[in-house]
């Protein structure tokens, strides 16, 4: 883990919430000249402060009107069976995001459809077609309240593993 001040703080918190921001209007946001913050802004991506950029697509302009948060139960939890349903979930384009969770439920998904039939298909293929699956659960997204993937607001970057 590098080292990090106050400077690198702001660096990441502006690109937080712009990565597509220019090198020179980030180097006057936190007071820096534009060799000295691309240097930095280099050393902080090649440290895996900044993992991935990344653009938000709205799922709506490729024709995938129907969303929703699902949570899924397995019967076994053995590495073996989690491996399974992990690549299943990191092949199907309908997932948009998957995490392994603790707690009741083994995993929570976020789908973006076309519509109901396509859905239907989907559980087909991700649920009911897998005998691991015990039960799942589905929350259609009837509105985005908030949709910020941003780290919280920080003090200092703490080491990454």
């Amino acid at each position: 883990m590098i080292e990090t001040d106050r400077i690198d703080t702001q660096l990441l918190s502006e690109l937080r919430r712009d990565a597509d921001i220019g090198n020179a209007r980030l180097a006057e946001r936190v007071g820096l000249s534009a060799s000295a913050c691309l240097r930095r802004v280099k050393r902080l991506k090649q440290a895996g402060l900044v993992r991935q950029v990344v653009a938000l697509v709205d799922a709506r302009a490729f024709g995938n009107d129907l969303s929703a948060i699902v949570t899924v139960s397995f019967l076994r939890h053995a590495p073996e069976y989690r491996a399974a349903f992990h690549r299943k979930l990191r092949e199907e384009p309908a997932v948009s995001m998957a995490y392994s969770v603790s707690g009741d439920v083994s995993a929570v998904l976020q789908v973006d459809v076309a519509d109901m039939a396509a859905f239907n298909a989907l559980t087909g293929r991700l649920f009911d077609d897998d005998p691991n699956v015990a039960a799942f659960t589905t929350h259609f997204i009837m509105g985005t309240v908030k949709q910020e993937p941003l780290v919280p607001a920080m003090s200092r970057p703490q080491p990454v593993s």
